[in-house]
């Protein structure tokens, strides 16, 4: 596996990554270049409606409920929308030929008016990491590296998407022991 790349992968965390922002997270990476990385986390909800923020975001008329995830902790006040299937529009990055994610504000006003994407994830922040930082974090065993799953982005119990994603690689979190031993 390419480490340098892991565009279109999920990260797992490992049960011993106790940073709060990424504890027991399924992240999809949605760009990871020389100068650093760029995810969503997809397991975890921060509200289960997207009604509250209506006002703030000035969506007006009858709006489509959704939940609103937690992306990460950078610029938490900034929505993603990851979404499925991929369309040019949007000013997307096309993180593979099934996925998209944008900060438009179009696509947002789309889903909730009922026109937009037919599967997606509404995020609030990202997670980010600057050149370098990610593949020593691999390195260290911070984190697994999956493939992908429409199913456990857009359909899997919130809940069970740790541990589906650690037993799609072979991994039961129940028996994980990390780090290297010593003989």
């Amino acid at each position: 596996m390419d480490l340098l790349n892991v565009t279109g992968k999920f990260l797992v965390a490992v049960p011993g990554l106790d940073d709060p922002n990424f504890r027991h997270s399924v992240v999809l990476v949605c760009e990871h270049a020389g100068e650093g990385a760029f995810g969503l986390v997809v397991n975890r909800v921060l509200m289960n409606s997207i009604k509250p923020l209506t006002e703030a975001l000035e969506l007006e008329g009858p709006v489509v409920d959704f939940p609103v995830y937690y992306g990460g902790p950078v610029k938490a006040d900034q929505g993603y929308l990851l979404f499925s299937p991929f369309e040019e529009r949007y000013s997307a990055i096309r993180i593979n030929d099934a996925l998209g994610v944008t900060a438009s504000r179009e696509a947002l006003l789309d889903i909730v008016r009922g026109k937009g994407p037919s599967r997606f994830i509404f995020t609030l922040g990202f997670s980010g990491w600057m050149a370098n930082q990610l593949e020593a974090e691999l390195m260290e065993d911070s984190w697994l590296v999956a493939p992908p799953d429409l199913g456990v982005i857009f359909s899997a119990p919130v809940a069970d998407r740790w541990r589906m994603v650690g037993r799609s690689i072979g991994v039961d979190f129940t028996r994980y022991v990390g780090g290297a031993g010593s003989a």
